[in-house]
């Protein structure tokens, strides 16, 4: 039981040895209180750390994709931005929206509209003034959206709003809307505006191609398409589009299916490209 056996006293009798005194309950509930105290620190610490080094991965990251940004290299800066996002730590929800913003410019630079969309969607609250000019991009990504999957109708309100709003490139964009919902006048007038600051390019000269072989005007079409080609910007899909049209209108099938076939080749998920390669395969066929 833990006795000592103590020394005989003077009358030569054995003393009672006492039981060794036990801890008391203070002392253990010290210690125990001690080693939990020790064991959170040691938590605390790990966890600041590991909370340092994804929040250096995140800034690095932010840092690297805002430099490509700034230097116009939107889709070199965008996987950068992306992986900035990924260490989801607490308390970092305004430095995340502030990724999260520059990704979605990146997205509609590089024309990936829907991917834009859902970027700004996902920015909740920020700072004054930053949640209402991210649902206003949100609104133009949308439009532009529209406009890519030939939503003329639907997309133009919006593209003319965010013009009115101080989005001067976006002249080109509500002119061809207007254009093809048949509004010859207002597409004229917005073409004119753009030429007023811009010199002649290959969109335009892809545009005015279009409309002159609207009009059956092929030696008007044949001068636009020329000059188009010519050009350093020679928006090189329109014009080649328009040249299956031309030869198409010329009853030269074996050339407009030549075409045809260059246009599906280069682009292939374009729907209208199909519709003539298919026709003007049957053509170009029987002709021969």
């Amino acid at each position: 039981m833990g006795r000592r056996r103590k020394r005989k006293d003077e009358y030569g009798i054995f003393e009672f040895s006492e039981y060794g005194a036990a801890p008391s309950q203070k002392k253990k509930k010290k210690a125990r209180k001690g080693s939990l105290v020790k064991m959170l620190a040691v938590l605390i610490l790990l966890a600041g750390i590991a909370y340092g080094a994804a929040y250096g991965v995140k800034y690095s990251m932010r840092a690297r994709g805002i430099v490509l940004y700034e230097n116009g290299d939107f889709e070199a800066a965008v996987p950068l931005f992306e992986e900035a996002l990924k260490p989801e730590i607490p308390f970092l929800d305004g430095f995340d929206n502030d990724v999260r913003y520059y990704l979605a410019d990146c997205y509609t630079a590089l024309g990936e509209y829907g991917d834009a969309c859902f970027m700004y969607s996902q920015i909740g609250l920020w700072s004054e003034g930053k949640e209402e000019e991210a649902g206003r991009k949100k609104k133009l990504a949308y439009g532009l959206l529209l406009f890519t999957g030939r939503e003329y109708r639907e997309a133009l309100p919006i593209l003319l709003e965010a013009y009115e709003s101080g989005y001067g490139d976006l002249v080109l964009y509500v002119g061809n809307c207007y254009g093809q919902l048949g509004d010859m006048e207002n597409m004229q007038l917005y073409y004119n505006v753009y030429l007023q600051e811009h010199p002649m390019n290959g969109f335009m000269n892809a545009q005015y191609a279009a409309i002159s072989l609207d009009e059956d005007k092929l030696e008007e079409a044949e001068r636009y398409i020329a000059d188009g080609s010519g050009m350093e910007d020679s928006n090189s899909k329109e014009l080649l589009f328009d040249e299956i049209v031309y030869y198409e209108k010329k009853k030269d099938f074996n050339t407009a299916y030549e075409k045809a076939k260059q246009f599906v080749e280069t682009y292939p998920g374009d729907p209208d490209g199909k519709n003539e390669y298919d026709l003007l395969y049957t053509r170009q066929t029987i002709s021969e």
